[in-house]
Protein backbone atom coordinates (compact mmCIF):
# COMPACT_ATOMS: atom_id res chain seq x y z
CA UNK A 1 0.00 0.00 0.00
CA UNK A 2 3.07 2.20 0.85
CA UNK A 3 4.54 1.85 -2.64
CA UNK A 4 1.27 2.24 -4.45
CA UNK A 5 1.17 6.04 -2.85
CA UNK A 6 5.18 6.24 -3.16
CA UNK A 7 4.61 5.51 -7.18
CA UNK A 8 1.47 8.26 -6.99
CA UNK A 9 3.28 10.88 -5.72
CA UNK A 10 6.19 10.34 -7.91
CA UNK A 11 4.11 10.52 -11.03
CA UNK A 12 2.44 13.38 -9.44
CA UNK A 13 5.75 14.78 -9.17
CA UNK A 14 6.79 14.17 -12.79
CA UNK A 15 3.62 15.98 -14.34
CA UNK A 16 4.06 19.16 -12.21
CA UNK A 17 7.56 19.20 -13.41
CA UNK A 18 6.84 18.25 -16.98
CA UNK A 19 3.97 21.20 -16.72
CA UNK A 20 6.09 23.94 -15.50
CA UNK A 21 8.44 22.72 -18.06
CA UNK A 22 6.17 23.08 -20.70
CA UNK A 23 5.06 26.46 -19.09
CA UNK A 24 8.05 27.64 -19.29
CA UNK A 25 10.20 26.26 -22.05
CA UNK A 26 12.51 28.52 -23.73
CA UNK A 27 11.57 30.95 -26.47
CA UNK A 28 14.29 31.88 -29.07
CA UNK A 29 18.01 32.48 -28.73
CA UNK A 30 18.06 36.30 -27.63
CA UNK A 31 21.28 38.42 -28.70
CA UNK A 32 22.64 36.72 -31.92
CA UNK A 33 24.03 37.79 -34.91
CA UNK A 34 22.19 37.18 -37.94
CA UNK A 35 21.92 38.54 -41.77
CA UNK A 36 18.45 39.11 -42.90
CA UNK A 37 18.22 36.94 -46.72
CA UNK A 38 18.00 39.23 -49.67
CA UNK A 39 14.17 40.10 -50.36
CA UNK A 40 11.80 41.19 -52.82
CA UNK A 41 8.41 42.60 -53.41
CA UNK A 42 6.51 39.68 -54.79
CA UNK A 43 3.99 40.03 -57.29
CA UNK A 44 0.93 37.51 -55.84
CA UNK A 45 -2.29 37.90 -58.11
CA UNK A 46 -2.83 40.62 -61.05
CA UNK A 47 -6.65 40.60 -62.35
CA UNK A 48 -9.34 42.78 -64.14
CA UNK A 49 -11.07 44.15 -61.15
CA UNK A 50 -13.60 46.21 -63.59
CA UNK A 51 -12.95 47.43 -66.65
CA UNK A 52 -10.19 49.47 -67.18
CA UNK A 53 -8.92 48.46 -63.66
CA UNK A 54 -6.10 46.18 -62.58
CA UNK A 55 -6.07 44.92 -59.45
CA UNK A 56 -2.68 43.64 -58.04
CA UNK A 57 -1.74 41.73 -54.70
CA UNK A 58 1.76 42.17 -53.70
CA UNK A 59 3.59 40.78 -50.82
CA UNK A 60 6.55 43.24 -49.04
CA UNK A 61 9.23 42.47 -47.02
CA UNK A 62 10.14 45.10 -44.63
CA UNK A 63 13.50 46.71 -44.50
CA UNK A 64 14.12 46.82 -40.75
CA UNK A 65 12.70 45.44 -38.06
CA UNK A 66 13.65 44.51 -34.53
CA UNK A 67 12.30 44.72 -30.92
CA UNK A 68 12.90 46.68 -27.29
CA UNK A 69 13.00 45.80 -24.18
CA UNK A 70 12.60 47.91 -20.46
CA UNK A 71 14.59 45.74 -18.64
CA UNK A 72 17.46 46.23 -21.29
CA UNK A 73 17.27 49.58 -22.09
CA UNK A 74 20.13 50.29 -23.66
CA UNK A 75 20.55 46.72 -25.88
CA UNK A 76 19.77 46.55 -29.10
CA UNK A 77 18.08 43.67 -30.74
CA UNK A 78 18.44 43.84 -34.15
CA UNK A 79 18.69 40.40 -35.10
CA UNK A 80 16.48 38.36 -32.97
CA UNK A 81 13.10 37.59 -33.46
CA UNK A 82 10.54 39.79 -32.39
CA UNK A 83 9.32 39.39 -28.79
CA UNK A 84 6.22 40.91 -27.51
CA UNK A 85 4.26 41.43 -24.44
CA UNK A 86 6.30 40.75 -20.76
CA UNK A 87 9.68 38.38 -20.18
CA UNK A 88 9.69 37.60 -16.09
CA UNK A 89 11.66 34.25 -16.11
CA UNK A 90 15.15 33.55 -16.69
CA UNK A 91 17.06 37.02 -17.74
CA UNK A 92 14.33 38.58 -17.35
CA UNK A 93 13.67 41.35 -20.48
CA UNK A 94 10.68 43.13 -19.13
CA UNK A 95 8.00 44.71 -21.64
CA UNK A 96 9.35 43.76 -25.00
CA UNK A 97 7.94 45.51 -28.21
CA UNK A 98 8.21 44.90 -31.69
CA UNK A 99 9.22 47.56 -34.43
CA UNK A 100 8.89 46.89 -37.92
CA UNK A 101 9.57 49.28 -41.55
CA UNK A 102 8.51 48.76 -44.68
CA UNK A 103 9.60 50.72 -48.15
CA UNK A 104 6.26 51.33 -50.40
CA UNK A 105 7.45 53.95 -52.65
CA UNK A 106 8.86 51.36 -55.05
CA UNK A 107 6.87 48.84 -55.11
CA UNK A 108 3.90 50.73 -55.55
CA UNK A 109 3.94 52.39 -59.50
CA UNK A 110 3.30 56.09 -59.85
CA UNK A 111 -0.71 56.04 -60.07
CA UNK A 112 -1.10 52.93 -57.65
CA UNK A 113 -3.56 53.61 -54.71
CA UNK A 114 -4.00 51.44 -52.32
CA UNK A 115 -7.16 49.30 -51.50
CA UNK A 116 -5.77 46.81 -48.93
CA UNK A 117 -2.95 46.47 -46.53
CA UNK A 118 -2.53 43.84 -43.61
CA UNK A 119 0.95 43.40 -41.77
CA UNK A 120 1.15 39.58 -41.22
CA UNK A 121 3.49 38.18 -38.62
CA UNK A 122 3.85 34.17 -38.03
CA UNK A 123 4.01 33.50 -34.21
CA UNK A 124 7.04 30.94 -33.06
CA UNK A 125 6.81 30.82 -29.29
CA UNK A 126 3.82 31.43 -26.78
CA UNK A 127 4.47 31.23 -22.80
CA UNK A 128 2.93 30.06 -20.66
CA UNK A 129 1.77 27.53 -23.30
CA UNK A 130 -1.31 27.44 -24.13
CA UNK A 131 -1.77 31.11 -22.82
CA UNK A 132 -5.30 33.22 -23.48
CA UNK A 133 -5.29 35.44 -26.00
CA UNK A 134 -3.15 38.65 -25.97
CA UNK A 135 -4.80 41.85 -27.27
CA UNK A 136 -2.65 43.99 -29.07
CA UNK A 137 -2.62 47.89 -30.74
CA UNK A 138 -0.37 48.98 -33.24
CA UNK A 139 0.43 52.46 -33.29
CA UNK A 140 2.60 54.68 -36.12
CA UNK A 141 5.85 55.61 -35.47
CA UNK A 142 6.53 59.84 -35.59
CA UNK A 143 10.47 59.77 -35.64
CA UNK A 144 13.29 57.65 -37.55
CA UNK A 145 14.51 54.37 -36.25
CA UNK A 146 17.41 52.23 -36.87
CA UNK A 147 17.46 48.25 -36.80
CA UNK A 148 20.91 47.86 -35.54
CA UNK A 149 20.52 50.71 -33.09
CA UNK A 150 16.98 51.20 -31.54
CA UNK A 151 16.71 50.37 -27.82
CA UNK A 152 14.17 51.54 -25.16
CA UNK A 153 15.90 54.26 -24.47
CA UNK A 154 16.00 55.84 -27.41
CA UNK A 155 13.19 54.51 -29.13
CA UNK A 156 11.11 57.02 -31.57
CA UNK A 157 7.81 58.73 -30.60
CA UNK A 158 4.68 57.12 -31.64
CA UNK A 159 1.42 58.43 -32.40
CA UNK A 160 -2.00 56.98 -31.29
CA UNK A 161 -3.75 53.29 -31.66
CA UNK A 162 -4.19 52.83 -35.35
CA UNK A 163 -5.43 49.38 -35.45
CA UNK A 164 -4.82 46.52 -32.70
CA UNK A 165 -5.75 42.69 -33.32
CA UNK A 166 -5.71 39.44 -30.77
CA UNK A 167 -2.45 37.32 -30.75
CA UNK A 168 -3.46 33.29 -29.53
CA UNK A 169 -0.83 30.82 -28.78
CA UNK A 170 -1.10 29.03 -32.05
CA UNK A 171 1.62 28.85 -34.47
CA UNK A 172 0.22 31.11 -36.87
CA UNK A 173 -0.24 33.80 -39.15
CA UNK A 174 -1.70 37.53 -37.32
CA UNK A 175 -2.79 40.10 -39.02
CA UNK A 176 -3.12 43.61 -38.29
CA UNK A 177 -5.28 45.75 -40.78
CA UNK A 178 -3.27 49.03 -41.67
CA UNK A 179 -4.97 50.05 -44.85
CA UNK A 180 -5.31 53.87 -44.32
CA UNK A 181 -2.10 54.02 -42.53
CA UNK A 182 -0.08 52.37 -45.59
CA UNK A 183 -2.38 54.74 -47.84
CA UNK A 184 -0.79 57.65 -45.99
CA UNK A 185 2.81 56.55 -46.19
CA UNK A 186 2.62 56.28 -49.59
CA UNK A 187 0.88 59.43 -50.73
CA UNK A 188 3.43 60.91 -48.74
CA UNK A 189 0.77 62.78 -46.05
CA UNK A 190 2.28 61.16 -43.51
CA UNK A 191 6.09 59.98 -42.67
CA UNK A 192 6.80 56.23 -43.09
CA UNK A 193 8.53 55.28 -40.17
CA UNK A 194 6.82 52.16 -39.48
CA UNK A 195 5.13 51.03 -36.98
CA UNK A 196 5.05 49.40 -33.55
CA UNK A 197 2.74 46.85 -31.68
CA UNK A 198 2.36 47.06 -27.96
CA UNK A 199 0.67 44.04 -26.04
CA UNK A 200 0.00 42.60 -22.38
CA UNK A 201 3.21 44.80 -20.13
CA UNK A 202 1.43 44.06 -16.94
CA UNK A 203 4.58 42.28 -14.93
CA UNK A 204 4.11 38.54 -15.14
CA UNK A 205 5.56 35.58 -17.45
CA UNK A 206 3.53 36.69 -20.67
CA UNK A 207 4.94 36.88 -24.16
CA UNK A 208 4.91 36.11 -27.89
CA UNK A 209 7.47 35.71 -30.16
CA UNK A 210 7.44 36.34 -33.63
CA UNK A 211 9.64 35.19 -36.66
CA UNK A 212 11.60 38.47 -37.97
CA UNK A 213 13.04 38.90 -41.24
CA UNK A 214 16.18 37.32 -40.24
CA UNK A 215 14.77 34.45 -40.79
CA UNK A 216 15.76 31.69 -43.38
CA UNK A 217 12.16 30.14 -43.59
CA UNK A 218 9.26 31.34 -45.57
CA UNK A 219 7.85 33.23 -42.00
CA UNK A 220 9.36 36.89 -42.22
CA UNK A 221 7.22 39.64 -41.58
CA UNK A 222 5.31 40.90 -44.65
CA UNK A 223 3.32 43.25 -45.77
CA UNK A 224 0.18 42.08 -48.04
CA UNK A 225 -0.67 44.99 -50.41
CA UNK A 226 -3.46 45.14 -52.79
CA UNK A 227 -3.65 48.70 -55.22
CA UNK A 228 -5.15 49.31 -58.06
CA UNK A 229 -4.25 51.24 -61.59
CA UNK A 230 -6.52 52.29 -63.76
CA UNK A 231 -7.01 55.05 -66.69
CA UNK A 232 -10.04 56.45 -64.65
CA UNK A 233 -7.68 59.02 -62.66
CA UNK A 234 -10.97 61.96 -61.63
CA UNK A 235 -12.04 61.40 -57.99
CA UNK A 236 -16.16 61.26 -57.66
CA UNK A 237 -18.04 64.14 -56.32
CA UNK A 238 -20.45 63.62 -53.97
CA UNK A 239 -22.26 66.08 -51.53
CA UNK A 240 -24.72 65.18 -48.71
CA UNK A 241 -28.21 66.31 -49.09
CA UNK A 242 -29.92 69.21 -47.80
CA UNK A 243 -31.74 68.75 -44.68
CA UNK A 244 -34.51 70.60 -43.11
CA UNK A 245 -33.70 73.58 -40.26
CA UNK A 246 -34.89 71.70 -37.45
CA UNK A 247 -34.68 68.21 -37.03
CA UNK A 248 -35.63 65.32 -34.15
CA UNK A 249 -33.14 63.74 -32.15
CA UNK A 250 -32.87 61.03 -34.34
CA UNK A 251 -32.74 61.86 -37.83
CA UNK A 252 -32.05 60.75 -41.30
CA UNK A 253 -28.74 61.74 -43.07
CA UNK A 254 -28.07 61.03 -46.86
CA UNK A 255 -25.53 61.47 -49.48
CA UNK A 256 -25.52 61.32 -53.77
CA UNK A 257 -23.27 61.75 -56.32
CA UNK A 258 -21.05 60.21 -58.86
CA UNK A 259 -18.03 59.42 -60.66
CA UNK A 260 -16.34 61.78 -62.48
CA UNK A 261 -13.59 59.45 -64.42
CA UNK A 262 -13.10 58.67 -68.14
CA UNK A 263 -14.66 56.04 -68.46
CA UNK A 264 -15.98 56.05 -65.01
CA UNK A 265 -15.30 52.68 -62.63
CA UNK A 266 -17.87 53.55 -60.23
CA UNK A 267 -18.57 54.54 -56.87
CA UNK A 268 -16.44 52.25 -54.06
CA UNK A 269 -17.31 53.83 -51.05
CA UNK A 270 -17.89 56.90 -48.90
CA UNK A 271 -16.59 58.84 -45.87
CA UNK A 272 -18.58 61.02 -43.49
CA UNK A 273 -17.89 63.53 -41.18
CA UNK A 274 -19.74 65.59 -39.09
CA UNK A 275 -19.45 68.70 -36.75
CA UNK A 276 -21.36 70.51 -33.37
CA UNK A 277 -22.29 74.17 -33.73
CA UNK A 278 -19.29 75.17 -36.25
CA UNK A 279 -16.43 73.26 -34.26
CA UNK A 280 -14.21 70.30 -35.40
CA UNK A 281 -15.23 68.06 -38.13
CA UNK A 282 -15.49 64.35 -36.47
CA UNK A 283 -15.59 61.18 -38.87
CA UNK A 284 -18.86 59.44 -38.64
CA UNK A 285 -18.68 56.85 -40.91
CA UNK A 286 -15.55 55.28 -42.58
CA UNK A 287 -15.41 53.18 -45.97
CA UNK A 288 -19.41 52.58 -45.91
CA UNK A 289 -21.13 51.90 -48.65
CA UNK A 290 -24.24 52.77 -47.86
CA UNK A 291 -25.77 56.25 -48.88
CA UNK A 292 -27.83 57.24 -45.76
CA UNK A 293 -27.41 56.17 -42.07
CA UNK A 294 -29.31 57.54 -38.78
CA UNK A 295 -27.79 60.26 -36.80
CA UNK A 296 -28.73 61.22 -33.10
CA UNK A 297 -27.72 64.67 -31.63
CA UNK A 298 -28.09 66.66 -28.60
CA UNK A 299 -31.10 68.97 -28.48
CA UNK A 300 -30.20 72.68 -29.18
CA UNK A 301 -26.99 71.67 -31.14
CA UNK A 302 -26.65 72.37 -34.32
CA UNK A 303 -24.75 69.99 -36.73
CA UNK A 304 -23.31 69.94 -39.90
CA UNK A 305 -22.21 67.14 -42.32
CA UNK A 306 -20.08 66.64 -45.37
CA UNK A 307 -18.68 63.98 -47.65
CA UNK A 308 -16.20 62.51 -49.92
CA UNK A 309 -16.08 59.24 -51.91
CA UNK A 310 -13.96 56.71 -53.26
CA UNK A 311 -14.05 55.25 -56.76
CA UNK A 312 -13.15 51.41 -57.82
CA UNK A 313 -9.74 52.95 -59.34
CA UNK A 314 -8.72 54.30 -55.80
CA UNK A 315 -9.43 58.12 -56.27
CA UNK A 316 -10.43 59.85 -52.78
CA UNK A 317 -12.45 62.65 -53.27
CA UNK A 318 -11.15 65.52 -51.11
CA UNK A 319 -13.44 66.83 -48.03
CA UNK A 320 -14.83 70.19 -49.04
CA UNK A 321 -16.96 72.29 -46.57
CA UNK A 322 -20.50 71.73 -45.04
CA UNK A 323 -22.83 70.69 -47.00
CA UNK A 324 -25.68 70.63 -45.09
CA UNK A 325 -26.65 71.42 -41.71
CA UNK A 326 -29.04 71.53 -39.01
CA UNK A 327 -30.53 72.02 -35.42
CA UNK A 328 -31.77 69.22 -33.48
CA UNK A 329 -35.16 70.12 -31.85
CA UNK A 330 -36.06 67.89 -28.98
CA UNK A 331 -37.84 69.83 -26.39
CA UNK A 332 -41.76 69.57 -26.71
CA UNK A 333 -43.68 72.61 -27.34
CA UNK A 334 -46.03 74.18 -24.41
CA UNK A 335 -49.50 75.33 -25.09
CA UNK A 336 -52.61 76.40 -22.74
CA UNK A 337 -56.16 77.22 -23.15
CA UNK A 338 -57.05 80.61 -23.04
CA UNK A 339 -59.20 81.94 -20.00
CA UNK A 340 -62.97 81.27 -19.81
CA UNK A 341 -65.67 83.57 -18.07
CA UNK A 342 -67.07 81.21 -14.95
CA UNK A 343 -70.51 81.30 -16.65
CA UNK A 344 -72.43 81.31 -19.98
CA UNK A 345 -76.08 81.26 -20.92
CA UNK A 346 -74.86 80.80 -24.22
CA UNK A 347 -75.26 76.89 -25.41
CA UNK A 348 -72.40 78.26 -28.20
CA UNK A 349 -69.08 80.36 -26.82
CA UNK A 350 -65.85 80.70 -28.41
CA UNK A 351 -62.49 78.37 -26.89
CA UNK A 352 -59.02 79.49 -28.12
CA UNK A 353 -55.96 78.51 -27.12
CA UNK A 354 -51.85 79.11 -27.85
CA UNK A 355 -48.92 77.51 -27.69
CA UNK A 356 -44.55 78.99 -28.20
CA UNK A 357 -42.30 76.17 -29.16
CA UNK A 358 -39.49 78.76 -27.67
CA UNK A 359 -36.29 78.38 -30.53
CA UNK A 360 -37.52 74.93 -31.68
CA UNK A 361 -38.86 74.13 -35.48
CA UNK A 362 -42.52 76.00 -34.39
CA UNK A 363 -46.24 74.61 -33.87
CA UNK A 364 -47.65 72.20 -36.39
CA UNK A 365 -50.97 71.33 -34.38
CA UNK A 366 -53.24 71.34 -31.78
CA UNK A 367 -55.18 68.89 -29.84
CA UNK A 368 -58.07 70.07 -27.74
CA UNK A 369 -60.10 68.06 -25.46
CA UNK A 370 -62.68 68.38 -23.05
CA UNK A 371 -64.65 66.99 -20.09
CA UNK A 372 -68.06 67.64 -19.07
CA UNK A 373 -69.02 67.33 -15.12
CA UNK A 374 -65.94 65.79 -14.18
CA UNK A 375 -65.82 62.85 -16.27
CA UNK A 376 -63.63 61.50 -18.94
CA UNK A 377 -61.46 63.20 -21.21
CA UNK A 378 -62.87 63.68 -24.99
CA UNK A 379 -60.98 64.83 -27.67
CA UNK A 380 -62.48 67.63 -29.41
CA UNK A 381 -59.95 68.99 -31.74
CA UNK A 382 -57.08 66.93 -33.20
CA UNK A 383 -54.34 67.99 -35.15
CA UNK A 384 -55.75 71.72 -35.88
CA UNK A 385 -53.73 74.42 -37.03
CA UNK A 386 -56.37 76.26 -35.65
CA UNK A 387 -55.86 78.31 -32.46
CA UNK A 388 -59.73 79.46 -31.66
CA UNK A 389 -63.12 77.29 -32.35
CA UNK A 390 -66.89 77.71 -31.69
CA UNK A 391 -68.12 75.35 -28.77
CA UNK A 392 -71.27 73.92 -28.44
CA UNK A 393 -72.16 72.37 -24.96
CA UNK A 394 -74.63 69.36 -25.42
CA UNK A 395 -76.32 70.14 -22.15
CA UNK A 396 -75.93 72.04 -19.53
CA UNK A 397 -72.85 72.02 -17.11
CA UNK A 398 -69.79 71.93 -16.04
CA UNK A 399 -67.15 72.23 -19.18
CA UNK A 400 -63.10 71.58 -18.75
CA UNK A 401 -60.26 72.16 -21.65
CA UNK A 402 -57.39 71.22 -22.08
CA UNK A 403 -54.58 71.49 -24.89
CA UNK A 404 -51.33 69.96 -26.21
CA UNK A 405 -49.01 70.97 -29.38
CA UNK A 406 -46.98 69.00 -31.52
CA UNK A 407 -43.89 70.75 -33.07
CA UNK A 408 -42.69 70.82 -36.97
CA UNK A 409 -40.06 67.76 -36.11
CA UNK A 410 -42.75 65.47 -34.24
CA UNK A 411 -42.04 66.58 -30.73
CA UNK A 412 -45.64 66.36 -28.64
CA UNK A 413 -46.77 67.49 -25.69
CA UNK A 414 -48.35 65.22 -23.21
CA UNK A 415 -51.77 65.60 -21.75
CA UNK A 416 -51.48 66.54 -18.61
CA UNK A 417 -54.84 65.76 -16.91
CA UNK A 418 -55.00 69.25 -15.38
CA UNK A 419 -57.54 71.19 -16.54
CA UNK A 420 -56.54 74.87 -18.15
CA UNK A 421 -59.90 76.83 -18.67
CA UNK A 422 -63.36 75.81 -17.24
CA UNK A 423 -67.12 77.10 -17.96
CA UNK A 424 -70.53 76.43 -16.36
CA UNK A 425 -72.81 76.62 -19.30
CA UNK A 426 -76.36 77.38 -18.18
CA UNK A 427 -78.89 77.63 -20.85
CA UNK A 428 -81.80 76.42 -19.91
CA UNK A 429 -83.81 77.81 -17.09
CA UNK A 430 -84.15 77.55 -14.13
CA UNK A 431 -80.55 78.36 -13.84
CA UNK A 432 -78.03 76.11 -12.14
CA UNK A 433 -77.72 76.22 -8.90
CA UNK A 434 -74.24 74.90 -7.32
CA UNK A 435 -73.85 72.04 -6.92
CA UNK A 436 -71.36 68.83 -5.31
CA UNK A 437 -69.02 68.17 -8.53
CA UNK A 438 -68.73 72.25 -9.05
CA UNK A 439 -65.21 73.80 -7.35
CA UNK A 440 -65.48 75.32 -4.24
CA UNK A 441 -64.56 78.68 -6.00
CA UNK A 442 -67.68 78.57 -8.29
CA UNK A 443 -70.74 77.37 -6.13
Amino acid sequence: MIRGKQIIIVLLVVLMTTGLALAQQPGPPREVEREAPAREPAVLAREEAAPGVTSVLLEIPPVADSYIASERPDRNFGDDALFLGYNNVGDQYGAQRPLLRFDLAGPIPPGGIITDARLRLRLSFSSPTGDEPMATVLRNLQAPWAEDTVTWNNQPAWGEIYTGTIVGSAHTWYEWEITGLAREWEEGTLPNHGLEIIGDEAIQQRERAFYSRETTTAYYPHLLVTYVQSDDTEPPQVAVDDLPPFVPRTFNVSWSGSDQGDPPTGIASYDVQYRVDGGAWIPWLVDVTGTSADFTGEGGREYGFRARARDEAGNLEEFGAVEAAATVDSAAPLSTVDPLPARTNDSSFNVSWSGDDGEGSGIATYDVRFRFNGGDWQIWQSQTLATSVPFSAFDDGYYEFEARAVDEVGNAEPFHGEPEAAIIVDAEEPFLTPRIWLPLSIR
